[in-house]
Parts: C-alpha cells; sequence; structure tokens
C-alpha cells in the first residue's frame, strides 16, 4: 500500500525570530519525531509554481506551521490548491506557555529551544492525526 506522506510547509520569515522557530521546528517533526510520515515542502517552489512541488500539494495532506498570525506560509499554500489539513502557529503556542521569547533569529536561547520543541511536539501530534485520518479514509 502506497502511503501518502504529510508534507510540512514552514514559515519562511526570514528575519522574525518566529520564524526560525517554525523552521526548526519542522525540521525536529522531519529529522526526529515523524521522519517516516513526513516531508518538506519549499515555499518559494510554490510560489515559482514549480510544477513537481505544486501537485504534490494537491494530491498530498499539508500541515503548515506558521511563526505569527499574518499567515505568509498557509496563503502560499492555499494559493497553489493545496489540502492543508491542519495549522500550527508559533505565535499562539507561545502565548498560551509564558511568552517565551527566543533570542534573536539567529540565537533562540534557552527559552527559544523550549518554544520550538512545543511547537515541534503539537505539530507531531497533529502529523498522527492527518495520518490517522488518511487510513481511516482509505
Amino acid at each position: 500500500m502506497n502511503r501518502k506522506k504529510v508534507a510540512i510547509a514552514a514559515c519562511t520569515g526570514l528575519d522574525q525570530p518566529l520564524g526560525t522557530v517554525a523552521r526548526m521546528a519542522a525540521y525536529q517533526v522531519l529529522d526526529v519525531l515523524r521522519p517516516n510520515s513526513t516531508v518538506l515542502l519549499c515555499p518559494p517552489a510554490l510560489i515559482a509554481e514549480v510544477e513537481e512541488d505544486v501537485v504534490f500539494i494537491q494530491e498530498n495532506p499539508v500541515l503548515v506551521i506558521d511563526g505569527c498570525s499574518e499567515g505568509c506560509c498557509e496563503r502560499i499554500v492555499r494559493d497553489r490548491g493545496g489540502k492543508i489539513a491542519s495549522i500550527v502557529n508559533a505565535q499562539e503556542i507561545q502565548l498560551r506557555s509564558n511568552n517565551l521569547q527566543p533570542k534573536s533569529r539567529r540565537i533562540l536561547g534557552i527559552q527559544g529551544e523550549k518554544l520550538v520543541n512545543l511547537v515541534a511536539k503539537q505539530a507531531a501530534v497533529e502529523v498522527n492525526r492527518i495520518v490517522d485520518q488518511e487510513e481511516v479514509e482509505r
């Protein structure tokens, strides 16, 4: 049986600390927490309408990890017709978690690393839910 992978689209806010948190959380999910269930998307490839990337998000469930309330990554995926299965927002998790503050976009510090872990754990929970839902729908 050919299992679909959950495509993770992470924030590209390169000048924002929460963008770094979102990207680091995505890598943690991809490399450590759910490596067999996920694949990383390239938002710039979606913006450029690279055909294989656009087709992939139209045929596979997408988990968006946005850094803030602007929802840029979500918008990029939606604009290309992606099947968004869930959205995890680093800023919302930050606000629910004693407002953990990354030091900067380059050096997250202890609080920033804690926030990365919280965002990654929530994303992994969402990956599990998406995979389970995909299994039921077969």
